[in-house]
């Protein structure tokens, strides 16, 4: 039987308690929790230690790492894994009891897959339920995958998938956007190669909370250039044209068009609607991947936001 790491890097300690507890909770017993103090002002220890579980290992960076360079703290953390697979856990989200089972179980049917998802529960701040993301069939290759997240059928966090560690070891880590951002997309997709398994159940809940880096106001140039750089890496992506007709069908949307109006929706949607009217001009400017009749448009939209406040 595999086993799973479940790598926390650590900064807050508003929901670490009840972050831990969930893995803790496990009905498997073939996993280990490490929990990564990125040099927290807060007691993070304290906490941990708390539970009087020996099963928690509890490591502590001398600087902060995160702060600077996230997926540079994510690779960091990572280094401290045991186990076949690892788990990016955060120290706000939620696992529940069935999901490292789930999870060894598909690792155990498909041997062949560096990659193993759950869809995911949104919680809110209080851990109430908010929506529900789609579940994938069992098994999908890596055009399937790949179709699901560009047609935006998928939400998008790190934490609820389980990534073969010898896989995400020979890619170097996680792919390395600015903040962050766009790194959960594209590792996945990079380790889907040999298809994905996934979980029939939501066993993830990730919370929506103003704590939370996608909810940071102050870091839209970063956004902006992310999904620049992220866009650029689909568009590099070599695949072999698939054979089989489903295949073809799935893969239809990787063509340039169709990449072109998902990386506007996103400087739109995740960006430009929410930033103040004196400023439109300068983050515009950086819609580097925009065409001028693109940044017309999304002016255009951006009037029509105003006019219905």
């Amino acid at each position: 039987m595999s086993k799973i790491s479940f790598i926390m890097p650590a900064w807050k300690g508003a929901y670490l308690r009840e972050a831990v507890g969930s893995i803790l909770a496990q009905t498997s017993t073939d996993w280990e929790l490490v929990v990564v103090d990125d040099c927290s002002p807060e007691p993070l220890r304290e906490i941990v230690e708390s539970f009087g579980d020996l099963r928690i290992r509890y490591e502590r960076n001398e600087r902060n790492l995160g702060g600077k360079n996230l997926v540079q703290q994510w690779n960091h953390c990572i280094t401290f894994a045991t186990g076949d697979y690892i788990v990016l856990a955060a120290d706000d989200d939620i696992y529940r009891p069935g999901f490292c089972k789930a999870c060894l179980e598909l690792a155990a049917k498909y041997p062949q897959a560096d990659l193993i998802h759950s869809s995911v529960e949104q919680i809110d701040g209080n851990g109430l339920h908010l929506e529900d993301d789609n579940i994938l069939p069992e098994f999908t290759s890596k055009y399937e995958y790949l179709n699901w997240w560009v047609t935006g059928r998928l939400f998008t966090c790190v934490g609820n998938f389980a990534f073969k560690r010898s896989a995400i070891e020979a890619l170097g880590g996680f792919i390395d956007f600015p903040c962050g951002f766009g790194s959960d997309v594209a590792t996945p997709i990079a380790l889907s190669h040999n298809g994905v398994a996934n979980t029939q159940e939501m066993l993830f809940c990730f919370r929506q909370s103003d704590n939370h880096l996608s909810a940071d106001t102050s870091r839209f140039e970063e956004k902006l250039e992310a999904f620049s750089q992220l866009s650029e890496w689909l568009r590099a992506i070599d695949y072999e044209e698939p054979e089989s007709p489903e295949d073809k069908a799935f893969y239809s949307v990787m063509n340039p068009g169709y990449l072109q109006r998902k990386v506007v929706y996103e400087y739109f949607n995740l960006v430009l609607r929410y930033v103040p009217a004196g400023k439109l001009c300068h983050y515009l400017r950086l819609c580097r991947l925009a065409t001028p009749a693109e940044k017309f448009m999304m002016v255009l939209r951006k009037i029509k936001l105003w006019l219905h406040l």
